[in-house]
């Protein structure tokens, strides 16, 4: 949900408000049942297309709660807060189910744990700057490019033989690239509020 200005969605539907703000959120405890599955269970079909289903869940609930937040004019400051929240926690945790299970480096989760950091701070700098901090476009690259990482990386074991352990190495290292780039433009702004007071 990304609105640069508060709306009054909660008083004028509060059930809307709270069903829009629960649908943002979902996608914690849907991550945490993704690395329950992952961990828990032994390596068949039926994990792999749980897993497969849980995702599709979680970016399906990021892809369209905005849309629906905007469409029924519940979009807020709070929620545009609260989403960029519910991804880094939600990735952080499916990244690290895929880490322990070998199907991406375990430097993917810690690059993401440093970028959103960084971009956390960066935003606190430059809100204090009365700067915008709404999503940069390469902030939504990142989000993309994480989101088919995780389905690649869950399908690894069926394709990695077939075209070579290269493409578990690149996924990785695409993965850990565009993450760290898409923190440079918050950076940058954040050094230019500091700069320009």
């Amino acid at each position: 949900m990304d609105s640069k200005h508060a709306s009054n969605g909660f008083q004028s539907n509060p059930r809307g408000y709270i069903l829009i703000q629960s649908l943002t959120l979902v996608r914690i405890p849907l991550s945490v049942i993704f690395l329950i599955v992952l961990s828990a269970c032994k390596e068949s079909t039926l994990t792999l297309i749980i897993g497969l289903c849980l995702l599709l869940l979680i970016e399906t609930t990021d892809a369209i709660d905005g849309h629906i937040a905007r469409h029924f004019n519940l979009a807020s400051e709070y929620g545009a807060t609260l989403d960029p929240y519910a991804d880094s926690i939600s990735r952080l945790i499916i990244y690290s189910t895929l880490g322990s299970k070998n199907l991406v480096f375990l430097l993917v989760p810690l690059t993401m744990a440093l970028r959103d950091i960084t971009v956390a701070y960066a935003r606190i700098l430059l809100a204090k700057k009365n700067r915008s901090v709404s999503a940069r476009i390469s902030g939504k690259i990142k989000a993309i490019v994480q989101a088919i990482g995780s389905f690649l990386a869950i399908l690894g074991p069926f394709y990695w033989d077939r075209i070579g352990n290269w493409s578990f190495y690149a996924l990785s290292w695409i993965i850990i690239t565009v993450t760290l780039l898409s923190s440079i433009e918050y950076v940058r702004d954040a050094f230019r509020a500091i700069k320009n007071k």
